[in-house]
């Protein structure tokens, strides 16, 4: 190029004065105008106005005495002298010079880089030039060698320059725009960015102009080589026929050669230095390839050593894993001898659905030997009291099945209850690979249940004879002193007065005694709705209002939300009626009575805490038991009857009591709520 004949005049010459291109143009004008006459005058009346970089050289530039030069200035010269047709030159940067063709302030550019993203916006001639881009980075630069290099770099740029596409596939990269490409360089010359991308030959020119080359480098291989061509807006598209008339002339008779040649220069046969030069680098490769060689070899040596050393090591490997397969199989015999040990039956299938493996004990309970491995699970005996959809549910969804209770009819006369569980068998991501069925017989467990219970039974009705007799005989005696002492006393008014009221009042108290062993022995059959626990509640702490404001107790109440139980009303208020007034006795003056609810999980729970006297742990025990009572005139059935109300509810009654401190009751009772798109709902059909 010209631009290297400073730097290698053995290189590349300038072969052309610009006075005598200057001349032969006028004389291919005189030509055209003379052989071409209707070409010559075609459209003359109508200027293209032609847009371009004001500041981009050689291309295009503005010279020191204002006049607009460059490659591109002179082959739009040719173009025009070779169709006639008239140019005006709008110089500007470059940037504007894009936005004046879209906003139609002019025709075309007369040098643009062809892209894909352009293409959608712009019509383009014929190529008349390769341009590329090239990166530009210090002289000493070491970590900055191919485009990719430059993520989370600072990297100048021109504005509008097709570098903003390819630096755009660069992560984190950050872009500092300049108005032309001097400016751009300029700022990698004061160190302001890592590096500079734009055209090749441009850059290069700058340096040179402004003898900085020395300080700056071109690295990697040239970036992006493209066409170069003339662009217009899609509606100016019909002056594209014109001018590649015109490139097509001027390639055709030698303009465009000279052109090219008068910018950019033109390469000679190299000289003897340059000859031994190139010998010198063949020598030095040949010298480099015989080291490479040699390199090779030595490491070809040293590969048979290492693979040497690797089967050796293989074999070792193999070693430990023979000894290693040795230990498994010992593992597995462990196992199984574990798995025959125990004391349940266990069995397991493969995901099809038969049997894989099968214990002792399965095989004694079930009859069944060391054939069933294999069978498919509903040919054995396992269908009779494990439901088949159940198996089928945890092979195919995964499901689990722990502590289910079933019957077995082993013979017509023969009962067993069998407890079960069924465990999908996962693998480490969670893949299916079978179920385990584990199950035991609880026949003997359940008759001996059955046993205590009678026992405890007998126990409870003891107690409660001889509550029955003590609570009976007081009245009892009382009816009959009154009525041994009526015929001496017959005559007196009082006497008989007070025999009338102190009867009555032992025969009521006998009725009471024996409603509440009838509630006791027989609860009537409950009648669940949904209700308000804190209604209930609030209800009746409204009726104890008086004794409560009399003992000045402070009442909390803790309902985060509307809490619903499925319980029948007049019961749980019974319930709760007992539990509300022994706490209002066991807390003395100023005492705080603590009502709460909540819901967990599918039930709803009420506490009622008192800050009383509280209740050791020997009594705690017997609070449940009929007739028990740390009252003085307690009979001992409210909280029995509470306990049985509760079971009649489907829901359970717990205390907790810390002598001094307190004591805490707590109430469960089925509820039916939603939470997202689960419903967890007790059924009472």
């Amino acid at each position: 190029m010209l631009l290297y004949a400073a730097e290698s005049k053995e290189r590349r010459i300038d072969v052309r004065n610009p006075v005598v291109l200057r001349i032969s143009i006028a004389i291919c004008v005189f030509v055209s105008c003379l052989f071409f006459p209707s070409i010559a005058y075609q459209e003359t009346k109508k200027a293209i106005r032609i847009a371009g970089d004001n500041h981009f050289p050689p291309f295009e530039y503005l010279s020191d005495s204002g006049v607009y030069s460059g490659f591109n200035v002179d082959i739009m010269n040719a173009i025009s002298i070779q169709t006639g047709i008239n140019i005006e030159y709008y110089p500007m940067p470059w940037n504007q010079a894009v936005q004046a063709l879209r906003s139609g302030k002019v025709d075309a550019i007369q040098g643009m880089k062809y892209s894909k993203a352009r293409e959608e916006v712009y019509d383009f001639s014929e190529s008349y030039f390769t341009s590329s881009q090239a990166i530009f980075v210090l002289k000493d630069n070491m970590y900055i060698r191919q485009i990719d290099d430059l993520e989370g770099r600072k990297v100048a740029v021109q504005k509008g320059d097709v570098a903003n596409d390819l630096l755009n596939k660069v992560n984190h990269v950050q872009l500092i725009e300049a108005d032309n490409q001097q400016e751009a360089v300029q700022l990698l010359v004061e160190e302001k960015v890592d590096a500079f991308v734009g055209n090749r030959i441009t850059g290069q020119y700058f340096l040179q102009k402004s003898r900085q080359q020395s300080l700056i480098k071109i690295v990697g291989e040239p970036l992006d080589p493209t066409a170069y061509a003339i662009a217009v807006l899609p509606k100016n598209n019909g002056l594209l026929k014109l001018f590649n008339q015109g490139i097509d002339r001027i390639k055709s008779d030698g303009t465009y050669e000279k052109i090219e040649k008068k910018w950019f220069g033109e390469y000679i046969m190299p000289s003897a230095p340059v000859l031994r030069k190139t010998l010198f680098y063949l020598e030095t490769g040949l010298v480099i390839t015989l080291i490479i060689i040699t390199f090779i070899l030595w490491w070809n040596r040293m590969l048979k050593k290492e693979v040497s050393k690797r089967t050796k090591q293989i074999e070792r490997i193999n070693k430990d894993l023979e000894e290693k397969m040795v230990l498994l199989k010992e593992n597995l015999y462990f196992q199984k001898q574990l798995l025959n040990s125990a004391y349940s039956s266990f069995i397991t299938l493969h995901q099809a659905g038969t049997v894989s493996m099968i214990n002792r004990r399965a095989m004694e309970y079930l009859g069944l030997n060391e054939k069933a491995v294999g069978r498919p699970f509903q040919q054995t005996p396992i269908v009779k009291f494990i439901p088949e959809q159940e198996i089928n549910a945890a092979l195919e969804d995964k499901k689990m099945f722990l502590q289910k209770e079933t019957t077995w009819l082993q013979t017509p006369s023969q009962k067993r209850y069998i407890t079960y569980s069924i465990y999908p068998i996962k693998t480490t991501t969670g893949d299916s690979v079978g179920v385990m069925l584990n199950f035991l017989d609880i026949t003997e467990q359940k008759e001996f249940e059955k046993k205590v219970a009678q026992e405890d039974r007998l126990r409870s009705l003891g107690q409660l004879i001889a509550g029955i007799a003590h609570e009976i005989r007081n009245p009892l005696m009382s009816i009959l002193t009154y009525t041994q002492l009526l015929p001496k006393k017959f005559a007196n008014a009082e006497f008989r007065s007070f025999f009338s009221q102190h009867v009555s009042s032992e025969i009521t108290r006998l009725n009471a005694l024996i409603n509440d062993l009838l509630d006791y022995a027989r609860p009537k059959k409950s009648e669940p709705v949904i209700c308000s626990l804190y209604d209930v509640a609030e209800g009746i702490v409204r009726l104890f209002k008086p004794k409560i404001k009399e003992k000045q107790i402070n009442i909390v109440w803790e309902f985060p939300e509307k809490i619903e139980a499925i319980a029948d009303i007049q019961q749980i208020k019974q319930v709760l009626m007992n539990i509300i007034v022994n706490a209002i006795q066991a807390v003395d003056e100023h005492g705080t009575l603590t009502i709460r609810g909540y819901y967990r999980g599918n039930v709803a729970v009420m506490q009622i805490e008192d800050t009383g006297a509280g209740i050791s742990e020997d009594e705690l025990d017997k609070i449940f038991e009929p007739f028990y009572s740390r009252k003085a005139n307690g009979v001992g059935l409210g909280l029995s009857i509470s306990y049985q109300l509760m079971k009649e509810n489907k829901g359970t009654i717990d205390v907790k009591s810390i002598k001094g401190k307190g004591t805490t009751v707590t109430i469960c009772l089925p509820c039916c709520r939603k939470d997202e798109d689960d419903v967890s709902c007790y059924d009472y059909r």
